[in-house]
Formats: C-alpha cells, structure tokens, sequence
C-alpha cells in the first residue's frame, strides 16, 4: 500500500489537503481505492470521513475531561498513549486495504515530530507500508525571509528526525503565485544562499550560517508550490510521491 503522511505546521492545511488530496486520487484512479487515516486525537471535527480514526482510541477531549488535564496536557498525554498503543495503531492501519493512503497528523506538529510519537509511528508502519512524507509550509505575502528560510528547514529537520523522506510543499500558492518562494525553499535545502537577502544582525548572519550547514548533507529536492483549497498542481505531487515509492527518480 502506498502511503503519505501528511506533516506541516499549525495552520499550513494539512487537514485541508488530506481531504482535497485523497478526493483527487479517487477520481484520478477509480477504482483503485483511496483511503485515509486520521492521528489527531485532538481534532473536533473534520471535512472528510477518515477509514482509521485514532479518536476512537485516544481522544484529546476525553483525557480533559477524565484526567483533569488542559488542551496542551492532555494532547501530550495523548501521544504518550499512542505510542503506548502503537501496536493497535499499526495493525488498524496496515489493514486497511487501500490502493493510496493519505495520512493526517496533528496540528500541533511539535507533538508528533519532536517527541518519540512520530519516529515510532513512521518506523512501525514503514514496515508494511510504503510510506513517504509531505511536508507543507506556507507563505503569505509580507513574511520576512528568515521566516521563509526557518519554515524549509523544518522540513530538512523532520526528514533526519523520522528517518523518511520528506517531499516539501508550500501551500496557498493561490494567495501568492508568482512570488519565487519555490526557489528559495529549493535553495535552502540544498545548503545555498547566493539568492538568499537576509536582514541585518547577528541572528540572521547564524540563519544563513545554518542553511550553508546543510550541504554537507543535502539532498536533491523539487519544492512544489499547490492548493489545499483549489487543488492546484496534485498531479505533481503524486509524480514526486511515485519516485519516493519506486525508487526510480531523484525528485530533481
């Protein structure tokens, strides 16, 4: 079963695009069966019906109400569970029988990537998956440029972090086509700044001193700017996750 997980920060539409994005694989493919799985316990509601749902495990609402705990205790609490858990959480997944498999992930990503949940998940479910990850940023029109280099390294962090690879996407291209943000993510992840016009001071003189420090470990990457809200450039997206899956292209 191919599969991608679905990773990016509060408000990058990760839950947006899972819904948007598995829709257009089952148009695309029918009838190769498209599926997804949520791991938010925290999630209130949600705009499509997710085939695995970690909520009827562990639920962030629950554990206040029975453990007494705040929005933040008890999100914390929840992914100690599921790692607790995770032989549940594996075997609900790798069975689901599906062609694609989109996975959605918490909005709070610090809980799922810097904590021990997201290395144990992508472990145990790449092994019965093929598992690649998305990683989505995104950018609005008036953010500083260290605000733009800082959200493309999290995705070089995230790809050494859990130990697969990690595909960056920049959303909301519809707000602000045409701007060149692809360029500089791409030449953020590959450890240039020749492009790179920093402000002044010593913290951005460390940035850029950062992103020169990872080529010594870069890898080849395409940045691909889409739409959660309009569907734009899926087709692209899938041709990445395909080189991931068959190991046959360099993402370049």
């Amino acid at each position: 079963m191919d599969a991608a997980i679905v990773l990016g920060t509060a408000g990058s539409g990760k839950t947006t695009f899972t819904a948007s994005y598995s829709e257009w694989l089952r148009r695309r493919f029918m009838p190769l069966r498209s599926c997804t799985a949520n791991l938010d316990p925290g999630v209130v509601s949600l705009p499509y019906r997710p085939d695995y749902d970690v909520r009827s495990l562990v639920s962030v609402q629950d554990l206040m109400r029975k453990e007494g705990l705040g929005p933040n205790g008890a999100l914390v609490r929840a992914a100690e569970l599921m790692v607790e858990r995770m032989d549940e959480i594996e075997e609900s997944i790798c069975s689901l029988g599906c062609d694609h498999l989109v996975i959605d992930t918490p909005g709070q990503m610090e809980i799922f990537a810097f904590r021990p949940l997201g290395r144990v998940l992508c472990e145990r479910l790449s092994s019965c998956l093929n598992l690649a990850a998305l990683f989505l940023g995104d950018y609005e029109p008036g953010r500083e440029l260290e605000d733009v280099v800082t959200s493309a390294l999290l995705a070089k962090i995230l790809e050494l972090k859990l130990g697969v690879t990690v595909i960056p996407l920049i959303n909301k291209v519809d707000l602000w086509r045409g701007e060149g943000i692809e360029r500089i993510w791409e030449g953020v992840l590959r450890g240039e700044v020749d492009e790179l016009t920093p402000g002044r001071g010593t913290l951005s003189d460390a940035l850029m001193e950062l992103v020169r420090a990872i080529s010594s470990f870069k890898s080849p990457v395409r940045v691909v700017a889409i739409s959660a809200r309009e569907g734009i450039n899926y087709q692209e997206v899938f041709d990445l996750l395909s080189e991931v899956w068959c190991s046959c292209g360099d993402m370049t």
